[in-house]
């Protein structure tokens, strides 16, 4: 295998950007490493920091998902430091290609990919092949995504369902949307409560 072979992956949170290198044709990743994204200036200095602890391997195309949306150019993390431009951060590591795409439609995408030894039942009642996948998960923020079938493949949705508003059913929530808005105005998006955040803010 060549160095060329070789495609560099990036998970990129709001607190944590994980790297790995992928070999062509092969889903097997190679020297996994999560760095802390506040201890780098951006995306750039974090990759060049990587690769060197991997022993400076010639990667010519990278695929970044990001926690926050993707609708151009400018990538700013809803809940992290980085700031930066697609096109720059690709020219400036001498990337041929860089694919960046939100992270949770890249989870959303992964998950047909799953085997049964990989998955867990979750409440009651049975899977329904071929219907449509809701895909949830709590960290620095809260992501959402899904999958639709459509005539054999799976369409992602591509959004910020984490940003939807909070709504109470109870006087104690109540009491506690009251507070928040205190702090945050009259929109209180569910990631303020069911995230890594929201465990202080509820607090």
């Amino acid at each position: 295998m060549s160095e060329s072979d070789l495609s560099l992956v990036s998970d990129i949170g709001g607190t944590n950007a994980r790297f790995a290198l992928v070999a062509a044709n092969s889903e097997t990743t190679q020297h996994e490493l999560s760095l802390r994204c506040k201890e780098f200036a951006g995306p750039v200095e974090a990759v060049r920091h990587y690769l060197e602890i991997a022993g400076n391997p010639r990667v010519r195309v990278a695929a970044f998902d990001v926690a926050t949306a993707v609708d151009g150019d400018r990538v700013a993390l809803t809940n992290g430091p980085w700031d930066f431009s697609i096109t720059q951060t690709r020219d400036a590591l001498g990337l041929e290609r860089l694919h960046v795409i939100n992270d949770f439609t890249a989870l959303a995408l992964a998950v047909p990919l799953l085997d049964d030894s990989e998955t867990r039942q979750v409440g009651g009642g049975s899977s329904r092949p071929g219907s449509a996948i809701g895909v949830i998960g709590a960290g620095t923020g809260l992501g959402v995504s899904g999958l639709l079938p459509d005539r054999g493949r799976w369409i992602a949705i591509n959004g910020e369902g984490g940003h939807v508003a909070f709504s109470s059913e109870s006087e104690r929530e109540d009491a506690i949307l009251q507070v928040l808005r205190k702090r945050f105005g009259s929109h209180v998006s569910v990631e303020r409560l069911l995230s890594g955040m929201g465990l202080t803010n509820i607090f």
